[in-house]
This record gives structure tokens, sequence and C-alpha cells, in this order.
């Protein structure tokens, strides 16, 4: 399937569309693990708390532990099982901690995606970490044209998304795209969209329907 095009997978038993954003592994700062087919839901699926603790530590965050418990058991089974173990780079820690990436990255069946991941970088914005590089499904920068790509629905309307990356210039901020596109930080106690990301083998097959055969 090209960057672009969706696949189908049933969550909680209603088909969802996801976009394929990368095939293979986006840069040398990720674990071999992550060298598959990269999926985003298409649309919001609900609005969730970062973290209702104030911190911005997304290993230990609310929505890490929802994702990869109680988000992953609404997949069938078979898509369940189907679902790589991964370990994505993330940056290690509230505040300014570091960046731990490759074999040192946070393990994961469901992610966010990161800062990078959706096309900005530090240069865009300075109290930012590299935790990651851009899928190919995203355009690079700050244009309006590059934000177009980030844009989520939920119900029709455009809200803003978590991403898992936080400004390194206090504990207390989380970040996410914003209703058009851009980025914004606030505190993780606010219930925002999430867009749950997975990546299955790049073998796994898909019938004429776009719906995933395991």
């Amino acid at each position: 399937k090209a960057v672009g095009s969706t696949v189908k997978l049933k969550v909680n038993g209603t088909a969802k569309e996801f976009i394929v954003v990368h095939q293979g592994k986006p840069s040398s700062v990720y674990d071999e693990s992550c060298n598959g087919t990269w999926l985003l839901m298409k649309d919001i699926y609900e609005n969730r708390v970062w973290q209702s603790g104030n911190i911005n530590k997304y290993e230990s965050s609310d929505i890490h532990t929802y994702l990869n418990n109680t988000f992953l058991n609404l997949f069938d089974s078979n898509i369940r099982d189907a679902i790589k173990q991964v370990k994505i780079p993330y940056v290690n820690g509230s505040g300014g901690a570091a960046v731990a990436y490759g074999a040192n990255g946070l393990p994961v069946k469901v992610f966010l995606l990161s800062f990078c991941e959706v096309g900005w970088t530090s240069i865009d914005y300075s109290y930012f970490k590299e935790d990651g590089a851009k899928l190919s499904y995203f355009e690079s920068g700050t244009g309006s044209s590059a934000n177009s790509k980030r844009v989520a629905y939920l119900n029709g309307s455009a809200i803003n998304w978590w991403i898992r990356s936080h400004s390194t210039d206090n504990i207390y901020y989380a970040s996410y795209v914003t209703y058009n596109g851009g980025l914004s930080v606030d505190y993780p106690d606010y219930s925002f969209g999430i867009r749950p990301c997975i990546i299955l083998p790049s073998d796994a097959l898909v019938d004429d329907e776009y719906n995933l055969i395991t």
C-alpha cells in the first residue's frame, strides 16, 4: 500500500480507517523493530487527558497506559496479535530530559506520534528535542501545506490532538497539534483528541475492501 492510502481495522467492533503514514524504518534513531508499515488512525478516536497529574513524562502518562492496555484490547484478537511490539524514541523523563532512542526506546504497541514524526524539528521550535524523524506522509515545516496534512477531525469538526512530545523548558506542559495543524502546549490534564498509531509487519495483507487479513 502506498503512503497516504488507507486500510480498515476494527476497533471495538467498528471498522476504522487508518492512514499508511510510513513504510520501513524512518531513520537510524529507531530500533529495527520499527521497520514495518506505520498506520495512523485517520480521524480522532476520542478526547482524553494526556496525564491527570500535570507532569509531562510520557512513559508514565495516563495516555500511554490507556493506549497499551484498554485501547489495545479494543482490536479484534487477530489484529492485536499482528501489531508489532516496537521501541520508539522519546524524551526519557520530564522537562529537559534526554532523548532515548534505538534499543533504548520506549517499548509500545500503540502510541502517539512525536513532534518530529509529524514534520517539525528543533529549528522550527527550539524548546523541543529531536525525538524521531519525519514520517513520509507528513510535510516538513510550519507552512500552510504542511499544517493541512496534520489537521484531524472528530465527528466532522477539526480539533486539537495530542502528540507524545513535550517542551523542555518546564515539567508541566504536554504538546498537541492544533485544530489548524500548528503546534501548541498546555497542561496535560486537559482533554484533547487522540490518534493512535501502530506498526504492522510489512508483509501484512489487505483484501479488496482494504480490510487487514491475518
